[in-house]
């Protein structure tokens, strides 16, 4: 395990319990608190500017959410820290699911919670790490889950073409023909990817493995999968980057 600290930033509109969680965080060891703000609008400007490891964030905060926070940076950087929500609100944890959260912690925070949270991270990079070493670079195995009204999806990644995006909705079209939508902004999916993912435009992702050809005419990857054939759009300026990447992922085998 790492003994470098986990660098992490804190979003909290009351200084009182924004000082209580800092204290929390350095008192475990595990982690230094290096950026934190009581104004919600300064958030995005901290994360570029400190990158954090983890970001610890309120949900209902005057202005601006928590949730607005996440949309924005996600939608305007490629900054991916782990978000732990912290709220005394526990209605929220579904739509924290959604967006993807490392964790979700509930306000008074237990210290031996808040040591787990970090003890966790510690072992997810770790093990991150032990896979980029040993597993083929574009080898993706992740499951993802995602949790709506009215139950749990599973996503074996191996078995998705490409992903669309219709607002606050993400579809995934597998290679059966299947399409699932859930509940997830794209850019929330796009970070839980493997990186045999690429992302062709505002609103879709594709599978490289899957890519036959690109249609310069009509602006669009095709994919052939048995006798079914699937297409999805890419941006122009997405074009020399997708060459590039498939160039890289033949010379890397």
């Amino acid at each position: 395990m790492s003994n470098q600290k986990i660098r992490a930033m804190i979003v909290e509109d009351e200084p009182q319990a924004l000082d209580l969680l800092a204290g929390l965080l350095e008192a475990t060891g595990l982690a230094s608190v290096i950026a934190s703000t009581s104004d919600p609008a300064e958030a995005l400007d901290l994360l570029v500017m400190h990158e954090p490891d983890m970001l610890f964030l309120d949900i209902r905060m005057p202005g601006m959410s928590g949730f607005d926070i996440l949309n924005e940076m996600n939608g305007q950087t490629d900054l991916h820290p782990h978000v732990v929500f912290t709220t005394a609100h526990d209605e929220y944890a579904i739509r924290a699911f959604d967006y993807a959260a490392f964790d979700y912690l509930l306000k008074p925070i237990d210290p031996d919670r808040l040591l787990e949270t970090l003890k966790r991270h510690n072992s997810n990079n770790d093990r991150r790490s032990e896979d980029d070493h040993h597993q083929p670079v574009f080898n993706n195995e992740k499951m993802l889950i995602f949790r709506g009204v009215t139950g749990v999806t599973f996503i074996d990644t191996d078995d998705v073409v490409y992903i669309t995006a219709d607002g606050n909705y993400s579809s995934f079209h597998f290679r059966s023909g299947r399409v699932e939508t859930v509940t997830s902004l794209i850019g929330n999916v796009e970070v839980h990817l493997g990186k045999q993912f690429f992302r062709t435009g505002r609103s879709c992702i594709i599978n490289t493995t899957c890519l036959a050809r690109i249609d310069m005419k009509q602006m669009v990857c095709v994919f052939i999968i048995g006798d079914r054939e699937y297409r999805c759009e890419i941006s122009r300026d997405k074009v020399k980057p997708l060459m590039d990447h498939m160039k890289k992922r033949v010379a890397e085998g």
